[in-house]
């Protein structure tokens, strides 16, 4: 129960938006702003636009998420790239600039966009900075660690209403705790009173665990305690009240391993297998020299690891064996296998860990037979690949559950609660089997407590018939249980965006990274609608233009080089002996094709196949790369489920393309042209009035010559 499961140049331009519009959901995933490194640079102004100062530290910013360098000082890469980078940006900042001289910025619809992306945009940075960080790097902590831990669970059932009774067991909780503190052995207490039957039966037992692998309270107080040390108060969850105890600790390692299973059979009893598990080790365990010679009185001849070769040939584990009893991947106590997940029996994994790097064991006895395990190689983990780890783990386990806790809080902080007195009469009054579909369970309310005030919040007290008629007509609240819980959950939907809004009001002014990122945001719609205004909407096919674009760009524009040939096809071998017997004979080509191919509408040109490319034809293909002499005939290959003879009838040289034939490559070219044709006009024009003007000074000091 406990357990868990286990560029185009001209498109980079615009690609800066993503820097508003896309890239900066990555940001939450891997930007590290929030705890920045100092550089020395980032205050250096590189260059002006107009009368904005362009910062190395913006500049620097824009670099690392939008040329996927999130780790690269821009500092640190050559001063052409540098350079070619900066050219860009100051054109992102000529292209907001240009917006702002619009007036764009106040537009309405620019200020609904920034209002409703925002409360987005700061739900899941404020639950980053507020839950997920700390939590994150708690769990990855964690995971460098294996517990081993035993359980009790007090989860008293009420006879009459079925229902879990709290009190009697935190009361129950409370009374085993004494008897652990007075001395009492836990996994003997475990068995007789824990209310979880199958760790109970264990002793309350659990596998070894990890970050990530138990459920969070168990979890928390698990890491919370010293080793041999037990829970000093029963912890709560929803499965009923805990008692925890911590038995060992130990850095998380995985492991790598193999073994030979032998198993009494095939006439072989038990004695005779444990004789032969002892003589296997004896073997394995002997110097070189003699170890050979042990193998090849056994038929073994090796010059590699003998244990591969003895497990291939004495191994019962079939899956394994042929892989020198390799299980296929590394193992580690709280995880399992990495490939799978599988867990080993307790007595091979105290087995394999009782090991060091290249020693065998002796025979290890399980359900499954004797074992012989030699332990290859140990690996720590990884920081950046737990962290990653952590991070996947937190939000699909524990994220939403905390999520909520902050939730709460906030409102408790706020003054956002329930009415007691007449929250209890509402309940009273209506019926807690039903749920909002019912289409008459809040006529039952009394028309005085209708006017009374439910719930408290800052801005406005919500009255019971302003609640039920939230219940009765919202199509987001329909099927909520009329009982405690969904009532919960209904003021949660209410109010929970409400209160978001005023916990979220000032990360403008905590975090700066924040702030960046709202801006960086703004500049992208105000980007996106005067990019729309300039480039996209006049981004048209004009028939008239693109051939001038063609004529200045003609040599562009050459065809592939084709091969001209001749085919006889035919599907079955009697009739191919014929055609090759004929050629033979002298017959021409022509009348032979003509005769016998069997290809769609090539008889009546004689077999001619007119001129065509290595691309599309197979033919064509094995012509340019078998270059034949010009009248050749070729022996027959097979192709397209058939057989082919052909004659090479000649080249066709490259020529260059007509403006129809060239259209399909010409267009998107044409449009790529006109494209920056148009920015670098409107880029021109900007600048007149916002002078783009290079820092050379700091550009030489960050950068050199």
């Amino acid at each position: 129960m406990l357990m868990l499961n286990r560029l185009n140049p001209n498109a980079v331009v615009l690609a800066i938006l993503c820097i508003a519009c896309t890239q900066m959901f990555a940001q939450k995933k891997t930007n590290k702003t929030s705890s920045p490194v100092v550089n020395s640079f980032d205050a250096l102004v590189l260059a002006t636009v107009g009368s904005e100062k362009v910062m190395y530290a913006d500049v620097e910013r824009a670099f690392q998420k939008n040329m996927t360098r999130r780790d690269t000082r821009m500092s640190q890469v050559p001063k052409d790239t540098a350079m070619d980078f900066l050219r860009l940006y100051t054109n992102y900042r000529l292209k907001v600039a240009s917006a702002k001289e619009r007036g764009m910025h106040k537009d309405s619809a620019v200020m609904a966009d920034i209002e409703n992306n925002r409360r987005l945009l700061s739900e899941t940075f404020y639950f980053d900075k507020v839950v997920a960080d700390a939590r994150v790097t708690e769990l990855a902590k964690r995971r460098t660690q294996e517990l081993q831990i035993g359980i009790i669970l007090c989860a008293i059932q009420n006879t009459e209403t079925k229902l879990w009774d709290t009190v009697g067991s935190k009361r129950k909780a409370e009374d085993i705790i004494k008897q652990l503190s007075n001395g009492g052995d836990f996994q003997k207490i475990a068995r007789e009173q824990s209310d979880d039957k199958e760790t109970g039966s264990n002793g309350g037992m659990l596998p070894w665990i990890s970050g990530g692998s138990i459920i969070k309270a168990v979890e928390d107080e698990a890491y919370s305690l010293p080793v041999g040390k037990h829970s000093a108060k029963p912890v709560d969850s929803r499965f009923g009240f805990f008692i925890v105890k911590v038995f060992n600790q130990v850095p998380r390692t995985s492991v790598k391993f193999r073994h030979i299973l032998l198993q009494a059979k095939d006439g072989r009893d038990s004695l005779a297998t444990m004789a032969l598990a002892d003589s296997l080790v004896k073997l394995l365990r002997s110097p070189k020299a003699k170890q050979r010679e042990l193998l090849k009185s056994r038929g073994i001849t090796t010059e590699g690891d003998a244990f591969t070769e003895v497990a291939k040939k004495y191994s019962n584990d079939e899956a394994s064996a042929e892989k020198g009893g390799y299980l296929g991947s590394y193992y580690s106590r709280s995880g399992g296998l990495e490939a799978n997940g599988t867990r080993l029996l307790a007595e091979f994994e105290h087995g394999v860990y009782g090991l060091k790097d290249g020693e065998i064991s002796d025979k290890v006895k399980t359900i499954f037979g004797w074992h012989i395990i030699i332990r290859d190689s140990t690996k720590i983990p990884n920081e950046l690949v737990e962290r990653d780890v952590a991070k996947r783990t937190y939000r699909r386990l524990y994220f939403e559950e905390d999520k909520r806790a902050v939730y709460d809080s906030l409102k408790m902080a706020y003054g956002y609660q329930w009415d007691a007195a007449t929250f209890k009469a509402f309940m009273n009054t209506i019926d807690t089997t039903k749920n909002t579909q019912d289409t008459a369970w809040w006529k039952v309310v009394p028309t005085d407590l209708a006017t009374r005030s439910i719930f408290n919040s800052p801005k406005k007290k919500l009255t019971v018939n302003d609640f039920t008629d939230s219940l009765r007509r919202r199509m987001d609240m329909r099927g909520y249980t009329l009982n405690r819980s969904g009532m919960e959950r209904a003021i949660n939907k209410l109010y929970d965006a409400e209160v978001l809004d005023q916990a979220t009001s000032v990360l403008e002014n905590k975090y700066p990274d924040f702030a960046a990122l709202m801006q960086e945001f703004y500049d992208g719609i105000l980007l996106f609608k005067v990019e729309e205004q300039e480039v996209w909407s006049k981004l048209k096919f004009d028939t008239v233009d693109a051939k001038v674009f063609y004529e200045s760009t003609k040599s562009r524009w050459i065809s592939e080089p084709k091969y001209r040939y001749s085919e006889i096809y035919v599907l079955q071998d009697s009739i191919l002996n014929e055609v090759q017997r004929r050629l033979k004979a002298g017959e021409s080509f022509e009348s032979v094709a003509a005769a016998y191919t069997q290809r769609d509408g090539a008889r009546d040109k004689n077999g001619s196949m007119g001129a065509q490319s290595p691309r599309t034809s197979k033919i064509a293909h094995v012509i340019e790369s078998e270059r034949p002499s010009i009248g050749s005939v070729s022996a027959p290959i097979s192709i397209d489920k058939g057989h082919s003879v052909y004659r090479f009838d000649g080249p066709e040289a490259p020529h260059v393309k007509s403006f129809e034939e060239a259209l399909p490559e010409l267009a998107p070219a044409y449009q790529d042209a006109l494209q920056k044709r148009l920015t670098e006009q409107w880029l021109s024009d900007v600048r007149k009035r916002n002078p783009v003007v290079m820092n050379e000074a700091n550009i030489q000091t960050i950068w050199g010559k």
